[in-house]
C-alpha cells in the first residue's frame, strides 16, 4: 500500500499507520493481511532520554516504501541497539547504547517517513548524501520539534540492492546513509544463501555507517582478536560484512567515543560545545616488543579517555582510510597518560610507514586528534618522539596580521588569516577548487612591531596537506628580506618548534612552503607563532 504522507510524532505522541504491523505466526498472516487493510494501529513511543537517534526513511519519487519496512527496520535497530549495549558493557562502559523512541508493546521504533523531491538518480553515491540532507533539514526546520538530537541515519529504498552505488552509503559528519530492500531482514542472519549473505552485508553495513553517524572513525581489530569467539572482526573495519554471521565486535577505542556521545546518555547537558587539546609533553619509543607512549596535556574540556590508532599506509604517502588502524584505549585521570602497545598485535610490520593518532575523548562529546608519524623497517618500528612544550612560551598574536599570501581557498574555513586566529581547528589552505596553485606557497606576517625572536612554532593541519620543507625569511620593512634557513617540519599536528641560530630582531616574516608530505601541490597550516 502506498504511503503519500510523512510518518512522524512528538516525544510521547502517537503514530497512525495504514498497515497493521503486529508480529504474527505464518498461520495468522492471511488474517492479519485482512486487518492491515481495515485497521489503524496506534504506536505510543517513549524514551527516558532527552536525545534520541533520528531515523529517516527517505523515499525517492521513483521508489516506494518497501514491504514491512517499519517492522523489519524496527527489528534491525533493536537488534543493533542490543549489539552496541553488549559491546559497551564488555568494554567496561556499562549498559549504554543509542537512545531511540520505542513502542515497547509493539516492538517498533519511531521512523520519520519523508517523500523526496527527486528520483533515485538525483541521490548518487558521490554527492547524493548532501542533497538528501538538505531536503531533510528543510523538513526539520519546518518541524523543529521533530528532531531529537544531532545524529541522523537516513535509509533510502532501492529496487536492486546489488546496485548499491546508486545511493549514498557512508557517514557524513553526524549523518549517515544506508539502503533498504524488501528482503533486508534479520531473520536471514546465518543462512548459507544469498539472503543470508545480503543480510550480513547490508544490515552490517547499516550498523557500520551508523557508527560513523555516531562519531566513530574506521578501525581494525588486533591480531589476537580474530581468533577470539567473543570478538572476531571489528564493526568499524571489515565487520560490516560479518555482522550477524560470524563474531563481530566494537573496539574499546570506539566504545570510549560512544561513551560521551549525545544519544548514548540520558543527561540533559548541552553536548558538542567545542574543545581543544595542547600537548605539553609526549614521548614514544620502541622497547621489548612494545611501542610505549606517555605524555601530559592541557585542555579546558575534560578528557576521560584517549584512543591510540596505529594506522598503516601502504603507498608511502601517509594517505590512508583508517581501515588498517589497530587501536588501544586508556582511561585518563588528570592530564597524564601512558600506554604500551605490543607490535605483535599489528598486521603490517614490513617496511611500512605508520601514522599514530591520539584521539582525546572529551566528556562533552567532542574529540580532538593529534597525529605523529613513524615507520617499520625490517619488522621493527622506528619511533623516537620526544616533545616538550612545557617551557616554550609563544608570543600573543592578537595584533598580528597577514600582509600577503600566494593563494588561499576562498572559504572561511581555508583563509590565510586562520593561521593567526589561535584556533587549532581552523587552517589556511592554498587554492585548490579553481586554478589550483603549485609549490612554492608563501605567507607574509606582520607582528606590528619590531621584536626579538628566538624561533617559530608551527601547528600542522589536523588532516591532509601537511607541509614538509619550509624556508623562513625576516624583514624590518617588508622590502629587504633575509633568509633564516631551510627547515623540515614533522608530519604531526602538535606544535613543533624551530629555533633560530641566534635571536633576531624583525617586524615581518615570511614562511615559504616548498613541498608536502603527500607529494602533491597543495599546502595547509593551522597555526604559526613565535617565541
Amino acid at each position: 500500500m502506498r504511503r503519500d504522507f510523512v510518518i512522524s510524532n512528538g516525544r510521547l505522541g502517537t503514530l497512525f499507520l495504514l498497515l497493521a504491523m503486529t508480529a504474527c505466526s505464518s498461520d495468522e498472516m492471511e488474517e492479519v493481511a485482512e486487518e492491515e487493510m481495515n485497521e489503524e494501529i496506534v504506536f505510543n513511543y517513549t524514551s527516558e532520554a532527552k536525545y534520541n537517534l533520528n531515523i529517516i526513511y527517505f523515499i525517492p519519487t521513483d521508489q516506494k516504501d518497501h514491504k514491512d519496512s517499519h517492522k523489519r527496520l524496527s527489528e534491525i535497530f533493536l537488534h543493533g541497539q542490543n549489539f552496541y549495549k553488549e559491546n559497551m558493557r564488555a568494554n567496561g562502559f556499562g549498559d549504554k547504547t543509542f537512545n531511540m523512541q520505542v513502542d515497547e508493546a509493539h516492538q517498533r521504533v519511531k521512523i520519520t517517513y519523508l517523500n523526496a523531491k527527486n528520483p533515485t538518480s538525483s541521490y548518487p553515491y558521490n554527492g547524493g548524501g548532501a542533497t538528501a540532507q538538505t531536503e531533510i533539514e528543510e523538513y526539520f526546520a519546518a518541524n523543529p520539534g521533530e528532531s531529537e538530537s544531532d545524529h541522523y541515519i537516513v535509509i533510502i529504498p532501492v529496487s536492486n540492492q546489488d546496485n548499491a552505488q546508486v545511493v549514498p552509503f557512508y557517514g557524513l559528519g553526524k549523518w549517515c546513509f544506508a539502503l533498504d530492500f524488501p528482503d533486508m531482514d534479520i531473520q536471514y542472519f546465518g543462512e548459507s544463501s544469498k539472503k543470508g549473505t545480503d543480510a550480513s552485508k547490508w544490515i552490517g553495513g547499516l550498523m557500520h555507517e551508523l557508527g560513523h553517524g555516531l562519531n566513530l572513525p574506521h578501525n581494525k581489530e588486533r591480531s589476537s582478536d580474530l581468533g577470539n569467539v567473543n570478538k572476531g572482526t571489528a564493526l568499524m573495519g571489515a565487520g560490516n560484512t560479518t555482522y550477524g554471521s560470524s563474531p563481530t565486535f566494537i573496539t574499546e577505542a570506539s566504545c570510549a567515543i560512544l561513551n560521551n556521545n549525545q544519544v548514548f546518555n540520558t543527561s540533559t547537558d548541552v553536548f558538542y560545545t567545542g574543545a581543544s587539546v595542547e600537548i605539553k609533553t609526549f614521548k614514544a619509543f620502541f622497547e621489548n616488543g612494545e611501542i610505549k607512549a606517555s605524555g601530559t596535556f592541557q585542555t579546558e574540556a575534560k578528557v576521560n579517555y584517549i584512543g591510540f590508532y596505529n594506522d598503516a599506509s601502504d603507498d608511502g604517502t601517509g594517505a590512508n582510510t583508517n581501515y588498517d588502524a589497530v587501536t588501544w584505549a586508556v582511561p585518563v585521570t588528570g592530564n597524564e597518560f601512558s600506554i604500551s602497545m605490543p607490535i605483535s598485535e599489528l598486521f603490517k610490520r614490513g617496511d611500512v610507514p605508520y601514522i599514530l593518532r591520539l584521539l582525546f575523548n572529551h566528556e562533552n562529546g567532542e574529540r580532538t586528534t593529534k597525529t605523529f608519524s613513524y615507520e617499520f623497517s625490517n619488522g621493527v618500528p622506528i619511533i623516537d618522539i620526544n616533545i616538550n612544550n612545557e617551557d616554550r612560551v609563544n608570543l600573543e598574536v592578537g595584533n598580528w596580521s597577514i600582509v600577503s599570501f600566494s593563494s588561499q581557498e576562498e572559504s572561511n574555513s581555508s583563509l590565510a588569516n586562520n593561521v593567526i586566529d589561535d584556533d587549532p581547528s581552523t587552517f589556511w589552505h592554498s587554492r585548490w577548487t579553481v586554478d589550483a596553485t603549485e609549490y612554492p606557497h608563501e605567507l607574509v606576517f606582520d607582528m606590528n612591531e619590531e621584536l626579538v625572536i628566538n624561533g617559530f612554532s608551527f601547528l600542522q593541519r589536523d588532516g591532509s596537506r601537511k607541509i614538509k620543507d619550509v624556508e623562513i625569511q625576516t624583514s624590518i620593512d617588508n622590502m629587504a628580506w633575509q633568509s633564516q634557513g631551510d627547515y623540515v617540519l614533522q608530519e604531526i599536528n602538535t606544535y613543533q618548534h624551530i629555533e633560530l641560530v641566534e635571536p633576531n630582531t624583525f617586524r615581518y616574516f615570511k614562511v615559504i612552503a616548498k613541498s608536502a608530505f603527500d607529494g602533491l601541490q597543495f599546502a595547509a597550516l593551522a597555526e604559526v607563532k613565535c617565541f
